[in-house]
């Protein structure tokens, strides 16, 4: 666990490094939040408050899912399907906020668009494990040894399910402040726990690097 630790402080200083030159950058160029007018009136106060603050996040969980990876191989194999499946996420983000806060459309990317960016992404992600990896349709019960084999018409549409719920969820949760970190930090911490007792070691480190992320943006 040690290791996993040590994961998390490195993307925190990571993250509060690039946070003190991004953050003035993005005020100079006037990259701020922009409020819808039919929503409440207390949102308007975010109006103004710098954005896409997930491209230091991006940056540090990219290079330290590289370092993770080229010290120990076996990790790679865990760690760089996950990171591209976050970059993918991400990039639809990066889209949306980009309407937003360069083209000033508040609305950003439409329901329907953004989702079926998302949809993209996870069909990809799991056709993938599916091809490219030997863990076939089986899901194993945490804490437990209980597995159990499911059908790929159940398995498929589930992981769709569960990936595009756990995105959407976060974009639920983002407080009046714009950001989502805090919950985050503390979710993704406890999934990395149980990736380490399940002795899935890659998920570990890479959800350590994003708590790690995640903490030094909900301080920003």
């Amino acid at each position: 666990m040690l290791t996993e630790i040590l994961y998390l402080i490195a993307a925190f200083i990571i993250t509060a490094i690039l946070g003190r030159i991004i953050i003035p950058v993005l005020k100079k160029l006037k990259v701020g939040q922009s409020e819808r007018l039919d929503g409440p009136r207390t949102h308007l106060k975010k109006k103004g408050t710098p954005t896409m603050g997930g491209i230091m996040m991006i940056i540090t969980i990219l290079i330290l899912s590289i370092i993770a990876s080229i010290i120990n191989q076996e990790f790679a194999k865990v760690i760089l399907p996950v990171l591209l499946v976050s970059i993918g996420f991400g990039l639809v983000g990066f889209i949306d906020d980009f309407k937003k806060v360069v083209l000033k459309n508040t609305d950003g990317l439409s329901p329907k668009l953004k989702l079926l960016g998302q949809l993209v992404v996870s069909v990809i992600f799991i056709l993938f494990l599916l091809n490219y990896t030997d863990l076939g349709t089986i899901i194993k019960i945490p804490f437990t040894d209980i597995t159990i084999e499911l059908p790929s018409f159940v398995y498929i549409p589930l992981m769709i399910l569960v990936m595009l719920g756990t995105t959407n969820a976060v974009n639920l949760t983002d407080g009046v402040d714009g950001l989502a970190g805090s919950v985050s930090a503390i979710i993704i911490a406890a999934f990395s726990i149980i990736a380490f007792r399940s002795g899935i070691y890659g998920i570990s480190i890479f959800g350590s690097i994003c708590s790690g992320a995640c903490l030094r943006i909900f301080n920003l």
